[in-house]
This record gives C-alpha cells, structure tokens and sequence, in this order.
C-alpha cells in the first residue's frame, strides 16, 4: 500500500484535530477553576438591576447604596451626553456630607450634569473606613473625592482639580 502525500496531510490534520479538541476540552474545564468565570464587584447590587433608561435619566445616583463600601465601576453607570460627577464619600465625613446636599441641589438646576455616588464604608464601621477595599483600590487619600467624565465618557479631572471644578459649579 502506498500513502500519498495527501494522505500524510489528512492523517495529520485528524491528529491535530484531536490535539485542538483536547486543549478545547482542557480549557473549558480550567477557566472555571482560574476564577476567570467570577462576576465583576458589584454586579450584585441594585443599581446593576437598573435598566439603561433608568440609569440614564436618573440625576443623582447613589450606586452601592444597598451594599455599602462594596466596590463599583462607575464608568458603567455614566450619564450620556451629560458631565457625570462621581463623589466617593463616607457617612461619617462631614466634607462629605455637605458636598453631597450641593451635588444633590445643582442636578436639579443643571440639566447637563449628573451625579453618581459611591459610599466607601463598609457597614460595621463606625467612621470614615480608610481600610475599605474601594479606598484602597483608588488609593483615595482625601474624602470627598471626585471624579469628572465629560459628556462622551472620558475622564476630565479627578482629585483636587474636579473638586475646584466642581466647587465653581456650586458657586454658579
């Protein structure tokens, strides 16, 4: 019997078909055990059940208010075409506590801006929670700290300069 060349190429092709099945088989059953398959934080919380149009007309939005201190993407939760404002705060932070009455209050007379929240605290702590996991993942040194992302979605200024932004704003 004679094998010809063509022969040759289906026969490996069959094995490499069985070698690419394998490593299909392999990775399947891996990726699960990696962790790769674990839901983003904050999938879970209330805000992650809005739909789009509820998140995109809603002005001021608290987005861990259910799960305090639980870490978030803000960036899921921008308001399209508007400048949406992100205050990370804490309950126990007077700083804090004022800003968010005024972000409350310029939403209402803006109709260009938006403004979401993230509660840093987690709920058995009983002042400002420098040890939180969302302070320690921003590496947030001062509260209250803001974010501003323009109307398209990009980040404009964080810190001190979205504070002074965001300051002039109030003061208008």
């Amino acid at each position: 019997m004679t094998v010809s060349f063509i022969d040759l190429v289906r026969l490996k092709n069959r094995k490499m078909a069985n070698i690419v099945k394998a490593l299909c088989i392999l990775v399947c059953t891996l990726v699960p055990l990696t962790g790769c398959h674990e839901k983003p934080p904050g999938y879970d919380l209330a805000v992650a059940k809005m739909s789009e149009q509820d998140v995109q007309s809603t002005a001021f939005l608290p987005l861990n208010e259910d799960m305090p201190g639980t870490q978030v993407d803000p960036r899921s939760y921008l308001a399209k075409g508007k400048y949406t404002i992100v205050e990370y705060y804490s309950p126990f932070d007077d700083a804090s506590a004022s800003l968010q009455t005024k972000l409350s209050q310029l939403v209402q007379t803006r109709s260009d801006l938006a403004v979401r929240t993230v509660n840093i605290n987690r709920p058995e702590t009983q002042e400002v929670d420098w040890e939180s996991p969302v302070i320690q993942e921003l590496e947030i040194q001062t509260l209250p700290h803001l974010l501003i992302y323009d109307p398209a979605g990009r980040l404009r200024a964080q810190g001190r300069p979205a504070f002074e932004q965001v300051k002039q704003w109030v003061a208008q």
